[in-house]
């Protein structure tokens, strides 16, 4: 018998509010969110640019119908995301068009790098605190944006928590970035997990990649469930994120495609999404953040940063025009 169940929904010619009402049915919200209980939703936000904030942020439409639910049950909710390495949240909040849907509902925006840290005694972030108003919320909602990542290959459900940091600087937290995002999950035990893969990401995400209009919402109770699901519907294995094995392996939910039942036309939505490319710079960003020194020299410092941008930038882009004009001979039989 299946213990966790992913319900998977098209919007293609479809309200969206209608699509997130009925998930949110499936899952029985009545009884996931009791009456009057402080709810915090989770929010997706990896950019303030309004270029690429549609594919990498939770969808306002999303946001919007989720509130709406969750305010027939109670009044006590807030939103929420921390501070980027180089933006505050609430220029992203800006960008996607958040506020005017919050205001609609009497929901409040919090910043959690703003809010008071809260020290949750656990020794593998001690010094780090989490935001009070996640530690003490009664239901805890995950709202991800489905997309590859070129670091833990895929982020969804379980990924998004890595944001509940609310330090900036939480790049530093990356040596030991599997642990943590389990933790985090353990900590908050997320109640629902509804993932925006309306407009979707493939390639380099979760920023820089290929925007994909995929017109899925998955959810589920179970955030390793909904992860695993999701990574084979665009043709990831699962087992290739460490942190969505760990987190099955921890007792957060399953991985295992015998243990989860699929409620939805997986065959007939299932695609094959580029995945995220580990090239020279992914590989020289991932050995710089191994280090603190390096880390707070190269990545967090903006006087070095941007120069080591800018190089990654030009080294694609001939590594790109070279990889053309081999193209271009093969195409035209030139040895």
């Amino acid at each position: 018998m299946s213990n966790s169940i992913v319900y998977l929904r098209s919007v293609a010619g479809r309200d969206v509010h209608d699509v997130v009402r009925e998930l949110f049915e499936a899952l029985d919200y009545r009884r996931l969110i009791p009456a009057d209980c402080r709810v915090a939703i989770k929010v997706n936000l990896s950019t303030p640019y309004a270029e690429n904030a549609a594919a990498s942020n939770t969808s306002p439409e999303i946001l919007d119908a989720v509130c709406g639910l969750v305010r027939e049950r109670t009044p006590h909710v807030v939103v929420g995301e921390s501070n980027g390495m180089r933006y505050a949240t609430e220029d992203a909040f800006e960008v996607s068009g958040y506020y005017p849907v919050l205001e609609r509902h009497g929901v409040r925006a919090v910043n959690f790098s703003k809010d008071e840290w809260v020290d949750v005694g656990e020794r593998l972030i001690k010094g780090w605190g989490l935001p009070k108003s996640l530690v003490e919320a009664d239901v805890f909602i995950t709202l991800p944006v489905l997309k590859t990542h070129a670091t833990t290959v895929f982020t969804g459900a379980l990924k998004n928590q890595f944001g509940c940091y609310p330090q900036h600087n939480r790049i530093l937290l990356h040596p030991k970035l599997d642990r943590v995002l389990v933790l985090i999950n353990r900590l908050l035990k997320p109640r629902i997990a509804l993932m925006d893969g309306i407009l979707a990401m493939e390639g380099r995400g979760p920023i820089n990649g290929r925007p994909r209009r995929f017109d899925a919402v998955l959810a589920s109770a179970d955030p390793v469930a909904l992860d695993a699901t999701a990574m084979r519907l665009v043709g990831l294995d699962p087992t290739t994120s460490r942190h969505v094995v760990w987190a099955a392996r921890d007792g957060l939910g399953a991985i295992d495609p015998e243990r989860i039942a699929v409620d939805g036309d997986f065959e007939g939505m299932r695609a094959q999404f580029e995945p995220a490319e580990k090239d020279l710079p992914i590989k020289a960003l991932a050995l710089i953040s191994r280090s603190r020194f390096l880390t707070e020299k190269l990545i967090l410092n903006p006087e070095s940063f941007y120069p080591l941008r800018s190089a990654a930038m030009r080294f694609r882009d001939v590594r790109d025009f070279l990889l053309g004009l081999v193209g271009q001979k093969r195409a035209r039989g030139t040895p």
